[in-house]
């Protein structure tokens, strides 16, 4: 947006000289904020959408605003300037649309100087009306690196039922730029999210397809671009010259990663802050071990078990990583899920089929089967050991605390037993699968493994939805049964690192989960925030 910048340096050079020639004081030109948090609230109405914006004044930068008795914002003189700051540090920077129709530039309606104590932000109708009251009074002794900049722009629209997306672009108001955006819908439905820096375009309501194709992508792109997986996934496809017996393994990392994906996103996870490094730690270990094993002599029949027991390690990690991208899936979480499984799917069919050839073609031209099995394990052991203790370095800052005994234990404790069951009944079904196939007779074909493998991996995809199907049952009665959970227990804070399998014990465990009805709750910065979008219906 070069013509923003230049009307950025033409609005500071005239600015600047007024505020030197009228007033005995300025808050100058100053450096980029470390972090700034933006408040971003957003209505659609009969023919106008409107949106009410809180940042802090320090982000406003280039501007100098007139102070009085050292820091203190002149609220008097700085208002006739607030305008034209929004114009161009705010409103230039937020694209909207209206289906596939862009909107034009947001009109400012009103602007305001702000306390950083004001809680108006918690709700549209008192940010609308805190941003449209009239100004503080002149004599405020508030500091200027305190003050909050309140904006509301207007944008014509045809329809308040249309689907409208938000492309924010404020990541230059900080190094480090969180936001928190609340959309309310016309059927008075709100869904807020929280990211940070330039989300791309974010759908407010998207569509079924649109949700499908966004986390199809997510899951592809996540497991290729996860060093620590592929490397998991190398090592444990090393010793194997065919696809047909990779069936099996490939079968029970699926079902362990979906048991464990939905087990956090049944809240069944522990929400104890020494879990994510745990789990850090036990990824690390399992390419260690995985590794050590194609060294010394791996056991081929067994290591479907390896697969399964790992995978439960991988899934939690991978439900970790999603959490983030959640709050984007809007009504369409059943959806999304299930779309981002199928993405996961497909880049580890793809990451096989480059592994298994490329592999067979090294071990066949450039060097022995064995020798290269032990050298590449071996380097990729070294590295994962490295993992491994700085992992485990931040793991030893957590402490340990034993829980209470109380009802709170007895419930997790019954529902860690439920989750048992599931664990159990998936492993015996991927042990049933694998003693077919090694009693059927070898084909040499390799086409048909290859459609074997790539059966198995769908029906493990489609089978692991009849589990959140089965939760959307459970939380579709009346509209007053909903509740909500802290974001927290669906899914803990973790890097972007893993990805999930689908299960093939979907019935069973749609049997044995409690009714449950997460919702999502948004961490607002600075000023508290309710819980709005719930499990879709």
């Amino acid at each position: 947006m070069w013509w923003a910048r230049l009307r950025t340096l033409r609005l500071a050079l005239a600015l600047g000289a007024a505020g030197m020639a009228g007033s005995p004081a300025s808050a100058s030109a100053h450096e980029v904020p470390a972090r700034v948090a933006v408040h971003l609230l957003a209505r659609a109405d009969s023919s106008q959408l409107r949106l009410v914006v809180r940042v802090p004044l320090e982000a406003v930068r280039d501007i100098d605003f007139p102070t009085w008795r050292g820091d203190y914002l002149d609220i008097g003189r700085a208002t006739p300037l607030l305008h034209e700051a929004a114009t161009i540090w705010i409103a230039g920077y937020l694209e909207l649309f209206e289906g596939t129709k862009r909107l034009p530039m947001g009109r400012v309606v009103a602007t305001r100087i702000s306390l950083p104590s004001d809680r108006s932000f918690e709700d549209f109708e008192r940010a609308l009306a805190n941003t449209s009251a009239a100004p503080l009074p002149n004599e405020t002794e508030l500091p200027w690196r305190q003050a909050m900049l309140d904006v509301v722009l207007s944008y014509p629209i045809e329809s308040p039922e249309s689907r409208f997306s938000i492309r924010p672009l404020l990541a230059h108001l900080g190094v480090s730029t969180t936001t928190v955006m609340r959309w309310t819908s016309a059927d008075g439905g709100d869904r807020a999210y929280e990211y940070t820096g330039n989300p791309g375009l974010v759908e407010l309501d998207p569509g079924v397809m649109h949700a499908a194709g966004q986390f199809i992508r997510l899951g592809f792109t996540h497991i290729l671009g996860g060093i620590d997986h592929l490397l998991f996934l190398l090592c444990l496809v090393i010793p194997f010259r065919r696809v047909r017996p990779l069936i099996g393994v490939v079968t029970a990392f699926t079902a362990a990663h979906s048991i464990t994906l939905i087990a956090s996103a049944l809240g069944l996870a522990p929400s104890a802050p020494w879990f994510p490094p745990l789990i850090e730690v036990l990824i690390a270990a399992s390419i260690v071990l995985m590794a050590l094993e194609n060294v010394v002599g791996p056991r081929l029949d067994r290591r479907w078990m390896v697969a399964f027991g790992f995978g439960l390690v991988h899934g939690f990690g991978f439900s970790f990583a999603l959490r983030d991208a959640m709050q984007f899936a809007g009504r369409h979480l059943i959806t999304s899920l299930l779309a981002f499984n199928v993405g996961v799917e497909l880049g580890q069919l793809l990451a096989i089929a480059a592994l298994v050839p490329a592999l067979a073609l090294l071990f066949r031209h450039v060097v022995a089967e064995r020798a290269g099995t032990v050298v590449f394990s071996a380097i990729v052991a070294h590295e994962s050991w490295h993992w491994m203790t700085e992992r485990f370095g931040v793991l030893r800052a957590y402490r340990f605390t034993w829980p209470a005994l109380d009802l709170a234990l007895v419930a997790v404790a019954l529902r860690g037993l439920m989750l048992l069951l599931v664990i159990g009944a998936v492993l015996w079904m991927v042990a049933m699968l694998v003693t077919r196939l090694a009693r059927e007779p070898m084909r040499d074909s390799v086409g048909h493994a290859g459609r074997s493998l790539l059966l198995a991996s769908v029906l493990g995809t489609a089978l692991s939805a009849v589990v959140p199907a089965a939760l959307q049952g459970q939380s579709s009665g009346s509209p007053g049964a909903r509740r909500c959970v802290p974001l927290g227990r669906a899914f803990s804070p973790m890097p972007r690192r893993h990805a999930a399998r689908t299960s093939t014990s979907a019935r069973v465990a749609s049997a044995t989960f409690p009714p449950h009805t997460p919702g999502w709750y948004s961490r607002t910065a600075g000023a508290a925030s309710a819980c709005r979008s719930c499990w879709p219906t």
